[in-house]
């Protein structure tokens, strides 16, 4: 077996169907493995029945993104192993695109394809490394004026102001393969070779930013993260496109910010995220007040996480 690949689904059932079914024209010999991240419940028993080809394991408990990816990487003993969200839609062989490309490569440690709206019109594909300014940007609430579907952000890409800001998701998607910092983990393929070697994802958080941790350290131990356009895939999620995070999503997303300065930046940069967190969330959460007491309680939360929370680990 080649390709080993790894779906989650939590709660909502209603893509995993059609990214299955796009699945069985993958070529490459693989097995599939679909996490039920909440307990068995009746649609697991008719999805066996449908799509007898995969395994599906039931968590007794709702673990992370990291973390249910990472089981399955630990088990796998093929050459690569492909981390899908369930929204998806593989077209023309994806999957196979990205395999071949990581065989012909070998310097290549993941891949990740291009990525489409459900209209078909382009969604980001790959990431900037998460830089100061743009993360005190993004913490302040401001960055929903640019999100990756708004008319002002393609206002800002038509007066090409990406090559002032050097923001690799401002830069058009280009047509060949290239290395990039970060390939969105809506879909990647992962060489097992680079991953024993690194270490799999941060599970610190419950979403959001592993592959940013993930991807830093397969660069800096040597390995090429490629984007590779050849390969296309449909993503229905939109709520981080859009940023409209809320509730625990909102505190998730932040302290994977937080989490990944404590980790690869400097002690003063770590302080600045740290107020940039508590002072934007605090302002956010009176502004909340009047309006809706479970949102102001969500952003003072996330201020106190900002000054209080601490790694576990390292």
């Amino acid at each position: 077996m080649k390709l080993t690949v790894s779906l989650i689904v939590h709660n909502d059932f209603s893509h995993i169907r059609a990214a299955l079914h796009s699945l069985r024209q993958t070529r490459t010999p693989f097995q599939a493995y679909v996490t039920i991240n909440t307990g068995h419940v009746p649609e697991v028993d008719r999805l066996r029945t449908e799509f007898p080809e995969v395994v599906f394991r039931i968590n007794e408990s709702p673990r992370g993104f990291a973390a249910n990816h990472n089981a399955i990487m630990r088990m796998a003993t093929s050459e690569f192993v492909g981390l899908l969200n369930d929204d998806i839609i593989l077209h023309d062989g994806a999957l196979d695109t990205l395999v071949a490309y990581l065989d012909n490569h070998p310097e290549t440690g993941l891949a990740g394809p291009r990525l489409f709206n459900a209209d078909g019109t382009p969604q980001v594909s790959y990431y900037s490394d998460p830089g100061l300014l743009r993360m005190i940007y993004k913490i302040s609430g401001l960055a929903i004026i640019t999100h990756q579907q708004s008319p002002v952000r393609r206002w800002l890409q038509r007066l090409k102001i990406n090559r002032l800001l050097n923001v690799e998701s401002l830069n058009p998607h280009p047509n060949t393969a290239r290395p990039v910092p970060v390939i969105k983990g809506t879909v990647m393929v992962v060489r097992r070779k680079a991953y024993q070697q690194v270490g799999l994802m941060d599970e610190t958080t419950l979403a959001y930013g592993e592959e940013v941790d993930w991807h830093w350290r397969l660069r800096q131990a040597g390995w090429q993260v490629v984007f590779v356009p050849e390969a296309h895939v449909t993503h229905f999620g939109t709520s981080q496109a859009t940023l409209r995070l809320t509730g625990r999503q909102l505190a998730e997303d932040r302290k994977a910010i937080l989490n990944y300065y404590l980790k690869f930046r400097p002690f003063w940069q770590v302080m600045v995220i740290r107020c940039s967190i508590a002072l934007s969330h605090s302002f956010w959460g009176l502004i909340s007040l009047p309006l809706s007491w479970q949102q102001a309680q969500a952003h003072f939360r996330t201020a106190h996480l900002g000054i209080t929370w601490q790694r576990e680990h390292g």
